[in-house]
């Protein structure tokens, strides 16, 4: 089992006071604020912008923190992205209000998944998603009317809505790295969080096991951009009891291991480290490594500001060139509680 040089009241307190930090920044529609900024690691030109899916992130992150406080917080989430819903059961990054963005399968899957565990009544968009793939079975990023016919027609229904903005999306693409027929890793595992393993999210187990085999982690998903991001969002679906992904958990422990520095942080800042943690806690092998998930554990302790948060870094990009970083202290500390939550459950 784990062990902590700090106290087991150390690590209450700390997840004590991180929830405490997000009860108290959340708004009251329930949002949580995003950064956008043209600085690699937001340290400034830091820009505001309202999103649902920073609320799905860390909502999902609290599914460990058991507190009345991490309960309210969820609650006054899930009103939150209820409102954002649309027709279909879709949801975009960006309301229409603040410009245009098409619907997209990252948003629906995540908040899908997070509204369907709490017992959240939705419309069914399976077909949505099915109806969003190519010829090979992956999953497209953007929700947009294609040449590829399909059968489900509620994927129609959604995406020919999107017919009457195509000269907005001409001009998105344009001025953006994104491209009606993207197909990015992360998002199809987080599909594959939320449809579970199936005959049509095969393709997606084959594609994430091949990224590992031919170490493109930091390069198959153009917007998260981040090895460390792939390792949770895939090593999850492990967790969700797909055993197709058992091979390839040794290696991923062990890349985790390689970019694990002596002071105890993973990767470059402590958004990496957290997320390598919950990664790490994923797979069973983890017990023969604990020594790293410890320290890593420690890191991020030390990292917590005297608010309980921690500090704001890189989550997703605009795309490869990464000319725009979007993150927030909320972010941050949403994956910090869920890597020391978990943590602590595993004493239990």
């Amino acid at each position: 089992m784990p062990t902590l040089t700090n106290s087991r009241n150390d690590l209450e307190q700390a997840i004590a006071q991180g929830t405490d930090f997000l009860y108290a920044t959340q708004s009251p529609s329930g949002a949580f604020r995003m950064f956008r900024s043209t600085h690699p690691l937001l340290e400034e030109k830091c820009e505001p912008e309202q999103s649902p899916f920073p609320a799905a992130v860390i909502a999902n992150c609290l599914h460990f923190t058991k507190s009345e406080k991490a309960g309210e917080i969820l609650r006054r989430a899930i009103r939150f992205l209820e409102c954002a819903m649309e027709d279909g059961g879709v949801w975009r990054y960006w309301s229409l209000a603040q410009g245009y963005v098409p619907p997209d399968l990252d948003d629906t899957a995540c908040i899908s998944f997070l509204l369907r565990r709490h017992g959240i009544s939705l419309p069914d968009n399976t077909g949505v998603m099915l109806g969003n793939r190519d010829s090979h079975g992956l999953f497209y990023t953007w929700v947009l009317p294609r040449l590829r016919w399909t059968t489900h027609m509620s994927y129609w229904r959604v995406a020919l809505r999107e017919v009457v903005k195509l000269r907005q999306l001409y001009y998105l693409c344009k001025l953006n790295d994104c491209k009606p027929d993207d197909l990015d890793a992360v998002v199809n595992a987080n599909v594959l969080h939320y449809l579970g393993e199936r005959p049509e999210t095969r393709p997606i187990i084959r594609c994430l096991i091949r990224a590992i085999e031919e170490q493109a982690e930091e390069t198959c998903d153009k917007y998260y951009g981040s090895r460390f991001n792939f390792y949770y969002f895939l090593s999850r679906n492990y967790a969700a009891g797909m055993r197709a992904f058992e091979p390839v958990g040794n290696t991923i422990i062990e890349r985790i291991k390689s970019h694990a520095h002596p002071e105890g942080a993973i990767g470059s800042h402590i958004l990496h480290t957290a997320l390598a943690a919950c990664a790490l806690m994923d797979w069973q092998a983890w017990k023969d490594h604990s020594v790293v998930l410890d320290d890593a554990i420690q890191a991020i302790l030390r990292a917590r500001r005297p608010d309980g948060g921690w500090q704001k870094f890189p989550f997703y990009y605009s795309g490869p060139g990464k000319k725009l970083a979007w993150g927030s202290d909320e972010i941050t500390t949403g994956f910090c509680l869920e890597a020391l939550s978990r943590y602590r459950n595993l004493q239990s």
